[in-house]
């Protein structure tokens, strides 16, 4: 039976609630702090994250909407690394602007150098879960941010109204 308090507030989620806020931001956290020793932004730990560990050929399109970070954020990202040099942009062959982001030699040993080892952390960590634990972390975690969407995307709805 569920507790909820004179409010009609239910006790248990509200302790949960406040355990899984807290845990989300120290697993931030903890990339922040790696981020921030390497001299970067955590937005732009991400993208190294993504150009060295994920798809071959990705675009700053491609790095915004899978990795939920800001248009404008990834444009000046890129922007400074194809300056110093680190990546380089090719034109998507039947695409009118679009292009593709690769690594220089020069980026992938500089990326290398900050996510390599949080990525092999990451791997090990993986791997010390049992294959049942890692997909149903997955999946709970899927499923809490999918009916997280789904309740603001309805309070905004009735808040427009």
């Amino acid at each position: 039976m569920e507790e909820k308090d004179a409010s009609g507030v239910n006790e248990d989620i509200e302790r949960q609630l406040k355990m899984l806020n807290m845990q989300i931001k120290e697993l931030m956290s903890v990339y922040h702090v790696v981020a921030s020793k390497s001299g970067i932004s955590d937005n732009e730990f991400w993208v190294w994250y993504a150009l060295l560990y994920f798809e071959d050929d990705l675009s700053q399109q491609d790095i915004c909407e899978k990795w939920s970070l800001p248009k404008q954020t990834v444009n000046t990202i890129i922007a400074n690394l194809t300056k110093r040099d680190l990546v380089f942009l090719k034109q998507i062959p039947g695409s009118r602007n679009r292009k593709n982001i690769h690594l220089s030699e020069k980026g992938r040993r500089y990326g290398e150098n900050i996510v390599k080892r949080v990525y092999e952390a990451e791997h090990n960590t993986l791997s010390r879960l049992t294959e049942q634990e890692r997909q149903t972390c997955i999946e709970l975690i899927g499923k809490y941010i999918a009916l997280l969407k789904e309740e603001i995307h309805e309070w905004q709805e009735r808040k427009t109204k």
